[in-house]
C-alpha cells in the first residue's frame, strides 16, 4: 500500500471525518438552491436568505450535543454490498444489518426523507422564518449526500493510505474553486419523490474510485524535495485540475436537488400561496432547535413541546 507524502497527511488530518463540504460549501449549495426555486415559492423566501446562509451548517454543530447525530450525515453503501443493495425501507435496512451495524453505517437517505416531511409541516405554520430554517437544515443533509466519500467505508482514505482525502476534497478544493458560473435550472416536480436520495447515493458512490485515484496520482506529482512542505502547490494544482470540475458539479447538484426537495415539500403541504408571518414563539423555538438539534436532550425536547 502506497503512503501519501507527509505534507498531505499533516495539512489535512485536522478536519473531523464526515463534516461534509464545510461551511463554505454548504452555503454555496444553499445559495444555488434559492436561485433554482420557482417564482411560486418566492414569497416564502424573500428576506430569508440569511436564514439559509447562517443555518445550513447547523447539523454539524449538533454533533457536539447529540452523539447519534454523526451517523445521520452519511451512509456506507459498502455495508449493503453497494448502492443497489440499500433497501428503501428503514426497517428493511435495519433487519438486513442488525441494529448495531445499522446505527454505525449511517442513515442519511432516511434523514433526508424526514427533513422533507418536517419542511412540509413547517409550511402549515404559515411562518416563513420556520420554513426557511427547515429548508436550511434539509439543504445540509442533501449536500452531504452529494459528497462521494459520504457513501463508502473508506471515507477518509484510511484503507488506502490516503488519510485526510475527505478534507482535501470537500474543503481544500472548495477553497480553490475560483471564478465559476453555475448553470441555473428552475426546479420542477417531474420525477421527484421521497425515494430520490437513493439515486443520489448511487451517483455519488460511482465517483469514489476516480476520486481516490486522482488524489493518489496527484500526490505523485509533488517533487521529492517538497514532500515535507505543507503548502506545496504541485499537489493542489494537479488535484484541482482533476477533481475541481467534479466538486463544482456536485455542488450544483446539491443546489438543484435541494430546490427540488423544497418544491416537493411545498407540494406535500398543499402548495400554500401566501405566508402568514408569525413572530416570537416560532422563531424562539427555531433558535432552540438550531442550538441543540431536534434530537437533543430530554430537557430540550420537553422545552420545545411547550414553545
Amino acid at each position: 500500500m502506497r503512503l501519501l507524502p507527509l505534507f498531505l497527511v499533516l495539512s489535512c488530518c485536522a478536519p473531523t471525518p464526515l463534516a461534509a463540504w464545510g461551511r463554505q460549501g454548504h452555503q454555496i449549495a444553499a445559495a444555488l438552491a434559492l436561485r433554482d426555486l420557482p417564482p411560486a415559492l418566492s414569497p416564502w423566501f424573500q428576506g430569508q436568505e440569511a436564514t439559509l446562509r447562517d443555518h445550513c451548517d447547523d447539523p454539524d454543530a449538533w454533533k457536539r450535543h447529540d452523539h447519534l447525530e454523526g451517523t445521520r450525515h452519511f451512509l456506507d453503501a459498502d455495508a449493503y454490498g453497494g448502492p443497489d443493495g440499500v433497501p428503501r425501507a428503514m426497517d428493511a435496512a435495519r433487519a438486513r444489518l442488525g441494529e448495531a451495524d445499522f446505527e454505525r453505517d449511517g442513515q442519511l437517505p432516511w434523514v433526508i426523507q424526514d427533513r422533507v416531511r418536517s419542511l412540509a409541516q413547517a409550511w402549515g405554520s404559515g411562518d416563513p422564518a420556520r420554513v426557511a430554517w427547515e429548508a436550511a437544515i434539509l439543504c445540509h443533509y442533501v449536500g452531504d449526500l452529494s459528497v462521494p466519500l459520504h457513501t463508502c467505508a473508506n471515507h477518509d482514505g484510511q484503507a488506502t493510505g490516503q488519510l485526510g482525502v475527505h478534507g482535501r476534497w470537500e474543503t481544500g478544493l472548495v477553497e480553490r474553486l475560483g471564478a465559476w458560473e453555475p448553470e441555473g435550472r428552475t426546479a420542477a416536480l417531474d420525477g421527484v419523490d421521497l425515494d430520490a436520495p437513493w439515486a443520489w447515493l448511487k451517483q455519488a458512490n460511482a465517483l469514489v474510485v476516480p476520486l481516490l485515484r486522482d488524489d493518489l496520482e496527484a500526490s505523485g506529482s509533488v517533487p521529492r524535495e517538497l514532500q515535507g512542505d505543507p503548502v506545496a502547490s504541485a499537489y493542489w494544482t494537479e488535484f484541482n485540475r482533476r477533481q475541481g470540475p467534479v466538486v463544482r458539479g456536485q455542488l450544483e447538484l446539491a443546489g438543484q436537488r435541494t430546490a427540488r426537495m423544497i418544491l416537493l415539500a411545498w407540494h406535500m403541504a398543499g402548495e400554500p400561496a401566501e405566508p402568514m408571518v408569525i413572530h416570537g414563539i416560532n422563531n424562539f423555538k427555531n433558535l432552540v432547535i438550531s442550538l441543540f438539534g431536534n434530537f437533543g436532550t430530554p430537557d430540550i425536547q420537553m422545552l420545545c413541546k411547550f414553545i
